[in-house]
């Protein structure tokens, strides 16, 4: 017999702006991020390499912790400007920076059908904010149960920022 959190089916392989109020990144963590130029005008696409949680798994007695279904995501920020970056790892203990919340400030209307949001990233250990035209979520490979909130580099292959999503 298969119980249901055996399973996990993932809706879509890339997740954008309008998958927002669906989605939550607590305690995803980052393996690294890039500025991806887009023109010679200073454009740039804002990327992060993340774990993403899709779905916490509820312990079943006499388990007592939490299960954890995970895949590696290329997070993309499109057209990012006002960037400001605020993160002490003074005290931190781990070596990744780790997603406390990704919050939508704000969403404006500048042209017909065109929008800028505002974000901002809370982190453990600080916080990065900016605004974007969008954001796209690029699910790299399919879902893995663990009883870890982060993936071993040979479970994700390693640090990426493929665009490449998985075929479902």
């Amino acid at each position: 017999m298969t119980r249901s959190e055996d399973i996990f089916i993932l809706d879509k392989s890339i997740w954008t702006q309008d998958d927002y109020e669906k989605m939550g990144w607590h305690d995803c963590n980052i393996y690294g991020l890039i500025f991806s130029p887009l023109d010679d005008i200073g454009t740039t696409n804002l990327i992060f390499d993340i774990d993403y949680i899709f779905k916490w798994v509820n312990p079943i007695p006499p388990k007592r912790i939490f299960s954890f279904w995970i895949s590696p995501c290329t997070l993309i920020f499109k057209d990012t400007f006002a960037l400001t970056i605020n993160i002490d790892r003074r005290g931190g203990a781990t070596d990744m920076l780790e997603i406390a919340d990704l919050l939508l400030i704000d969403k404006v209307e500048q042209e017909k059908n065109k929008w800028i949001y505002e974000w901002s990233i809370d982190l453990q250990e600080g916080n990065i904010n900016f605004k974007s035209s969008g954001f796209d979520q690029i699910v790299r490979q399919k879902p893995i149960l663990t009883d870890s909130q982060i993936l071993t580099f040979e479970e994700r292959q390693g640090i990426s920022f493929t665009t490449m999503p998985i075929t479902l």
